[in-house]
């Protein structure tokens, strides 16, 4: 029964400032953590809570001169200019030669976000590294409390899939935290990193607990209904993780890659996620790195529950779990776009029916009104042109928002909801018995509960670390035998745990309900059909009780 304080009232755990985005993670983002207690503050602003963001960069919505010259100003005031991030340059012009009405294009230029790096100017031989923040505060004292423009710059977080941020399914980390192979006591385990300061949550981290590990698959690969090349069209779920693997499950038929809009990738480089998929592997240690097959595992469930749908593959962040927020709103805008494009018949797009994501951060101001996180924008255009945008709910075991999960409306929420857009669903993580997972985030934003423990699926049948088996011999006959491999996936397939995994047992649900709807039929490409198919079919999918 859970611990309550006097008169009923359950505990919040509150995330540590330390503990909101892994250390190894830190030097190659150039991340700092946002400290309260020294942080300068604008006069008339929100509380601001510890946050992670990256040192050297902010982020810059729209296009606004005013915005632009504003953060100029208060860039050379302190001795450093702006470098734009090229990539916004290939964004707008991908933007401008789009077959888009005017409407559509400045709905999609309003929500675009560039990333603009903060450095010294030429001028300066020795300088102090530019706090961003304090630079943010400088600009919106510029622009005024009252200015439209004061939300258009924002910190660039580094959103992560690990296990004390929200994406990332609870792993053991090292081969060593299990201690002995048949004993899940040893001292070294209740202590290693990967805990989230309570015993019970570091168990799913453990092989035999809910813990990354091979398993065998007996059965066969899940078997679609209906004709894959009849006139029927099928469910599209864009998947934005660390890339799909080789897997038989996963084929051309099954997986796209390589997704592109306006002779633009969707996603990150395709040699830094191959090379991610191939191996895997921690350089030093040979370790599977932490997310390593984590979104051929998604991958895999979705297959799972609904067979006929076609899973557009959209590396967003490699085997090591991490990515800028300015990366991640890159994808999502590409994406946003050629969902636009879709919903208008252009040729060789299909348009997404569901968007899955297993990720997440904490935002320094959650509850200030006058600034709405930029991340918000094209998810919600995804949701406005027909797609749902289902979200793990983070396995932190914390009340606090995490977001975009926390962008799910709900009471008291930052989000109304709109009849003309799909809402945002936030996945909490479920146990084999039906229980809340203990690692599972939880808040009035995750109106969706499913299976996040211990679930079986797909891993890339490349991988196998460097963990070895602890006895292997060759006997009279010549047979080999040996105790059990930790991390030797050539079966592929394995079992894994996290509320990143809870998310695609819903896409998954989402998907197959629409199958049964396009069966038999074509896709009515209208977007107010499409917006009001998705949510009908979201309120006949089970959520928790009220």
């Amino acid at each position: 029964m859970r611990d309550q304080r006097p008169g009923g009232t359950p505990p919040r755990r509150v995330l540590p400032s330390d503990g909101l985005v892994p250390r190894r993670h830190r030097a190659h983002l150039k991340v700092r953590v946002l400290d309260p207690l020294t942080a300068h503050q604008v006069l008339g602003q929100a509380a601001v809570r510890p946050a992670a963001f990256v040192a050297d960069s902010l982020l810059v919505r729209g296009f606004a001169d005013e915005t632009v010259a504003a953060l100029t100003e208060v860039a050379a005031e302190a001795g450093f200019e702006l470098r734009w991030d090229p990539r916004g340059d290939q964004e707008s012009l991908a933007l401008d030669r789009a077959d888009l009405t005017a409407d559509e294009r400045d709905r999609l230029r309003g929500v675009w976000v560039r990333r603009v790096r903060i450095v010294p100017a030429d001028r300066q031989d020795v300088f102090k590294p530019i706090d961003t923040w304090r630079l943010l505060q400088a600009y919106r004292a510029r622009v005024g409390r009252r200015s439209p423009r004061r939300g258009d710059v924002a910190l660039d977080h580094p959103v992560v899939a690990d296990p004390v941020a929200s994406g990332h399914p609870v792993t053991s980390g090292h081969p060593v935290t299990s201690g002995h192979p048949v004993t899940s006591g040893h001292p070294v385990t209740s202590g290693h990193p990967v805990t989230s300061g309570h015993a019970g949550v570091a168990q799913y981290g453990l092989p035999g607990w809910g813990g990354r590990q091979p398993v065998d698959w007996l059965g066969g690969p899940p078997q679609p209904t209906y004709d894959l090349d009849g006139d029927a069209p099928r469910p599209v779920v864009a998947v934005l993780d660390t890339g799909i693997g080789r897997h038989d499950w996963l084929g051309p038929e099954f997986v796209k890659h390589g997704v592109e809009v306006e002779r633009l990738a969707v996603g990150v480089e395709a040699p830094a996620a191959e090379a991610d998929l191939r191996e895997g592997n921690d350089e030093l240690t040979g370790d599977l790195t932490p997310d390593a097959g984590h979104g051929t595992f998604i991958a895999g469930i979705v297959r799972q529950l609904c067979p006929e749908a076609l899973i557009l593959d959209v590396p967003t962040y490699g085997d090591d779990g991490q990515v800028a927020e300015a990366d991640l709103l890159s994808c999502l805008q590409r994406l946003a776009l050629r969902q636009v494009l879709a919903r208008k018949g252009a040729r060789g797009l299909e348009p997404v029916d569901v968007v899955c994501l297993s990720l997440g951060y904490y935002h320094e101001q959650p509850d200030d009104k006058a600034f709405d996180a930029l991340l918000l924008g094209p998810i919600r255009l995804l949701g406005r042109y027909g797609a749902a945008v289902v979200v793990s709910a983070g396995n932190d075991a914390t009340s606090r928002p995490s977001f975009p999960a926390a962008f799910a409306p709900h009471r008291g929420g930052r989000v109304r909801d709109d009849r003309e857009v799909v809402p945002v669903s936030a996945v909490g993580a479920r146990n084999p018995d039906g229980t809340i997972a203990l690692f599972s985030n939880d808040g009035p934003w995750v109106k969706y509960l499913r299976p996040g423990a211990s679930l079986v699926s797909t891993f890339p049948d490349t991988y196998d670390g460097s963990g070895e088996p602890t006895h292997r011999l060759r006997n009279r006959r010549g047979e080999v035998r040996s105790s059990f491999d930790p991390d030797d996936f050539i079966s592929g397939f394995g079992v894994w745990s996290g509320t990143s995994f809870a998310a695609p047992v819903l896409a998954g649900e989402v998907a197959a309900a629409l199958s049964t709807a396009y069966r038999g039929g074509e896709r009515d490409l209208t977007t107010d059909v499409a917006v009001a198919r998705v949510r009908a079919v979201l309120s006949t999918l089970k959520g928790r009780k009220p």
